[in-house]
Protein backbone atom coordinates (compact mmCIF):
# COMPACT_ATOMS: atom_id res chain seq x y z
CA UNK A 1 0.00 0.00 0.00
CA UNK A 2 2.87 2.57 0.89
CA UNK A 3 4.01 1.77 -2.76
CA UNK A 4 1.53 2.60 -4.13
CA UNK A 5 0.60 5.62 -2.13
CA UNK A 6 3.99 7.00 -2.76
CA UNK A 7 4.06 6.00 -6.78
CA UNK A 8 0.65 7.98 -7.24
CA UNK A 9 1.94 10.94 -5.46
CA UNK A 10 5.30 10.69 -7.27
CA UNK A 11 3.34 10.53 -10.79
CA UNK A 12 0.74 13.31 -9.74
CA UNK A 13 3.75 15.54 -8.90
CA UNK A 14 5.26 14.53 -12.40
CA UNK A 15 2.08 15.46 -13.48
CA UNK A 16 1.79 18.45 -12.58
CA UNK A 17 5.69 19.45 -13.36
CA UNK A 18 5.07 18.49 -17.08
CA UNK A 19 1.34 20.35 -17.12
CA UNK A 20 3.29 23.62 -15.50
CA UNK A 21 6.42 23.39 -17.79
CA UNK A 22 4.26 23.34 -20.58
CA UNK A 23 1.83 26.31 -19.35
CA UNK A 24 1.71 29.20 -21.79
CA UNK A 25 -0.42 31.95 -22.36
CA UNK A 26 -3.43 31.36 -24.97
CA UNK A 27 -5.99 33.49 -26.12
CA UNK A 28 -8.81 32.05 -24.25
CA UNK A 29 -7.95 33.20 -20.87
CA UNK A 30 -6.83 29.66 -19.39
CA UNK A 31 -3.97 31.54 -17.82
CA UNK A 32 -6.26 33.49 -15.67
CA UNK A 33 -8.27 30.16 -14.58
CA UNK A 34 -4.24 29.63 -13.18
CA UNK A 35 -3.96 32.68 -11.74
CA UNK A 36 -7.02 31.94 -9.55
CA UNK A 37 -5.88 28.53 -8.80
CA UNK A 38 -2.10 29.69 -7.39
CA UNK A 39 -4.03 33.03 -5.17
CA UNK A 40 -6.43 29.86 -3.78
CA UNK A 41 -3.09 27.96 -2.97
CA UNK A 42 -1.72 31.05 -1.67
CA UNK A 43 -4.57 31.78 0.64
CA UNK A 44 -4.44 28.00 1.95
CA UNK A 45 -0.48 28.50 2.81
CA UNK A 46 -1.20 31.89 4.31
CA UNK A 47 -3.83 30.28 6.85
CA UNK A 48 -1.49 27.35 7.53
CA UNK A 49 1.08 29.82 8.93
CA UNK A 50 0.32 30.45 12.69
CA UNK A 51 -0.85 33.85 13.71
CA UNK A 52 0.15 35.53 10.09
CA UNK A 53 0.35 38.96 9.80
CA UNK A 54 -0.03 41.23 6.61
CA UNK A 55 2.94 43.05 6.03
CA UNK A 56 2.91 46.83 8.01
CA UNK A 57 4.95 49.39 6.03
CA UNK A 58 4.62 51.66 9.11
CA UNK A 59 5.95 48.85 11.40
CA UNK A 60 7.87 46.60 9.77
CA UNK A 61 11.18 48.23 10.17
CA UNK A 62 10.53 48.71 13.95
CA UNK A 63 9.88 45.16 14.51
CA UNK A 64 13.11 43.88 12.11
CA UNK A 65 15.10 46.07 14.34
CA UNK A 66 14.04 44.45 17.52
CA UNK A 67 13.83 40.91 15.99
CA UNK A 68 17.66 40.72 15.35
CA UNK A 69 18.55 40.72 18.38
CA UNK A 70 16.51 37.47 19.37
CA UNK A 71 18.69 34.25 17.90
CA UNK A 72 21.24 35.68 20.11
CA UNK A 73 20.01 37.17 23.13
CA UNK A 74 16.93 35.02 23.54
CA UNK A 75 19.47 31.49 24.36
CA UNK A 76 21.13 33.15 26.93
CA UNK A 77 18.05 34.73 28.67
CA UNK A 78 16.25 31.55 28.85
CA UNK A 79 19.74 29.79 30.26
CA UNK A 80 20.04 32.64 32.52
CA UNK A 81 16.22 32.03 33.73
CA UNK A 82 15.99 28.66 34.12
CA UNK A 83 18.80 28.07 36.03
CA UNK A 84 18.49 30.95 38.67
CA UNK A 85 14.83 31.47 40.56
CA UNK A 86 12.87 34.97 39.89
CA UNK A 87 14.03 37.44 41.52
CA UNK A 88 11.20 38.74 43.78
CA UNK A 89 9.32 35.96 42.36
CA UNK A 90 8.88 38.28 39.45
CA UNK A 91 9.64 36.29 36.46
CA UNK A 92 8.98 38.97 32.83
CA UNK A 93 10.71 36.62 30.27
CA UNK A 94 8.29 33.51 29.24
CA UNK A 95 11.05 30.71 28.54
CA UNK A 96 8.58 28.31 27.01
CA UNK A 97 7.26 31.39 24.71
CA UNK A 98 11.19 32.38 23.78
CA UNK A 99 11.22 28.59 22.70
CA UNK A 100 8.39 28.93 20.81
CA UNK A 101 9.90 31.62 18.85
CA UNK A 102 12.78 30.38 17.83
CA UNK A 103 11.98 27.11 16.75
CA UNK A 104 9.20 29.37 14.77
CA UNK A 105 12.35 31.12 13.29
CA UNK A 106 14.43 27.67 12.48
CA UNK A 107 11.08 25.89 11.09
CA UNK A 108 9.68 28.79 8.80
CA UNK A 109 12.94 30.71 7.36
CA UNK A 110 13.04 27.45 4.54
CA UNK A 111 9.50 28.39 3.70
CA UNK A 112 10.56 31.99 3.47
CA UNK A 113 13.12 31.35 1.63
CA UNK A 114 11.26 29.42 -0.76
CA UNK A 115 8.44 31.79 -1.33
CA UNK A 116 11.35 34.35 -1.96
CA UNK A 117 12.76 32.10 -4.60
CA UNK A 118 8.95 31.73 -6.21
CA UNK A 119 8.46 35.01 -5.95
CA UNK A 120 11.50 36.18 -7.73
CA UNK A 121 10.98 33.23 -10.46
CA UNK A 122 7.34 34.30 -10.91
CA UNK A 123 8.19 37.72 -11.51
CA UNK A 124 10.96 37.02 -13.98
CA UNK A 125 8.24 34.16 -15.69
CA UNK A 126 6.11 37.50 -15.82
CA UNK A 127 8.89 39.70 -17.44
CA UNK A 128 10.06 37.34 -19.63
CA UNK A 129 6.80 36.95 -21.36
CA UNK A 130 6.30 40.90 -21.11
CA UNK A 131 9.93 40.75 -23.28
CA UNK A 132 9.18 38.13 -25.71
CA UNK A 133 6.05 40.28 -26.91
CA UNK A 134 8.26 43.53 -26.57
CA UNK A 135 10.29 42.43 -28.83
CA UNK A 136 8.23 41.35 -31.11
CA UNK A 137 6.22 44.46 -30.94
CA UNK A 138 9.61 46.37 -31.65
CA UNK A 139 10.45 44.86 -34.79
CA UNK A 140 6.45 45.15 -36.08
CA UNK A 141 7.20 48.97 -34.56
CA UNK A 142 10.19 49.12 -37.12
CA UNK A 143 8.57 48.06 -39.93
CA UNK A 144 5.73 49.67 -39.58
CA UNK A 145 8.05 52.61 -39.58
CA UNK A 146 9.50 52.16 -42.61
CA UNK A 147 6.12 51.01 -44.32
CA UNK A 148 4.51 54.78 -43.66
CA UNK A 149 6.68 56.31 -45.94
CA UNK A 150 5.39 54.22 -48.95
CA UNK A 151 1.94 55.66 -50.44
CA UNK A 152 0.11 52.38 -49.02
CA UNK A 153 1.26 53.52 -45.36
CA UNK A 154 -0.88 56.36 -45.05
CA UNK A 155 -3.43 54.31 -42.66
CA UNK A 156 -0.72 53.07 -40.73
CA UNK A 157 0.45 57.03 -39.73
CA UNK A 158 -2.07 57.60 -36.61
CA UNK A 159 -0.83 54.29 -35.01
CA UNK A 160 2.62 54.67 -35.63
CA UNK A 161 2.56 58.58 -33.87
CA UNK A 162 1.07 57.01 -30.83
CA UNK A 163 3.59 54.21 -30.70
CA UNK A 164 6.33 56.76 -31.14
CA UNK A 165 5.04 58.44 -28.27
CA UNK A 166 5.13 55.32 -26.11
CA UNK A 167 8.48 54.76 -26.91
CA UNK A 168 9.67 58.73 -25.93
CA UNK A 169 7.54 58.29 -22.29
CA UNK A 170 9.35 54.76 -21.49
CA UNK A 171 12.74 55.94 -22.50
CA UNK A 172 12.14 59.03 -20.39
CA UNK A 173 11.08 57.36 -17.44
CA UNK A 174 14.82 56.73 -17.37
CA UNK A 175 16.55 59.54 -15.22
CA UNK A 176 20.18 60.11 -15.00
CA UNK A 177 22.14 59.04 -11.54
CA UNK A 178 23.56 61.98 -9.76
CA UNK A 179 26.96 60.82 -10.45
CA UNK A 180 25.72 61.00 -14.62
CA UNK A 181 27.64 63.94 -15.93
CA UNK A 182 24.72 66.54 -17.62
CA UNK A 183 23.85 65.52 -21.70
CA UNK A 184 25.62 67.78 -24.02
CA UNK A 185 23.78 70.67 -25.19
CA UNK A 186 23.95 69.21 -29.02
CA UNK A 187 23.58 65.66 -29.94
CA UNK A 188 26.98 63.86 -31.62
CA UNK A 189 27.29 63.72 -35.34
CA UNK A 190 25.90 60.25 -35.28
CA UNK A 191 22.99 60.65 -33.49
CA UNK A 192 19.61 60.75 -35.17
CA UNK A 193 16.31 60.96 -34.33
CA UNK A 194 14.87 61.29 -30.61
CA UNK A 195 16.36 58.37 -29.14
CA UNK A 196 20.16 60.50 -28.96
CA UNK A 197 18.81 62.54 -26.43
CA UNK A 198 16.68 60.74 -24.99
CA UNK A 199 19.67 58.13 -24.22
CA UNK A 200 22.00 60.75 -23.39
CA UNK A 201 19.71 61.99 -20.56
CA UNK A 202 19.01 58.07 -19.70
CA UNK A 203 22.86 57.68 -19.01
CA UNK A 204 24.33 54.28 -18.72
CA UNK A 205 21.82 52.32 -16.94
CA UNK A 206 20.11 51.85 -20.46
CA UNK A 207 23.08 50.75 -21.93
CA UNK A 208 23.65 48.25 -18.58
CA UNK A 209 19.84 47.13 -18.67
CA UNK A 210 19.14 46.22 -21.90
CA UNK A 211 20.25 43.37 -24.02
CA UNK A 212 22.49 44.59 -27.07
CA UNK A 213 20.31 42.72 -29.85
CA UNK A 214 17.58 44.81 -28.15
CA UNK A 215 18.85 47.66 -27.91
CA UNK A 216 20.49 47.67 -31.15
CA UNK A 217 16.90 46.90 -32.38
CA UNK A 218 15.69 50.03 -30.69
CA UNK A 219 18.03 52.22 -31.67
CA UNK A 220 16.81 50.90 -35.28
CA UNK A 221 13.43 51.38 -34.69
CA UNK A 222 13.85 55.03 -33.78
CA UNK A 223 16.48 56.00 -36.40
CA UNK A 224 14.69 58.64 -38.50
Amino acid sequence: MRKTRESVVKTTKTSTARTAVGAAPSADGSTQDVATQVMGLLDQIEALIPGFLHYDTNDAKRVAAVARFAPDLVPQVITTVTALPPVGGVNIFDVEGGKAALAFNENLQPVVQRLSSLLDGVQFTVDSQLARAATQALSTYAWAKKHAKGPDGVALRPYLDGMTRTIKKVLNRRKPSASTPAPPSTPAPHAQGFLAPNLAQAGADIDDDLPQDFREALEEAVRD
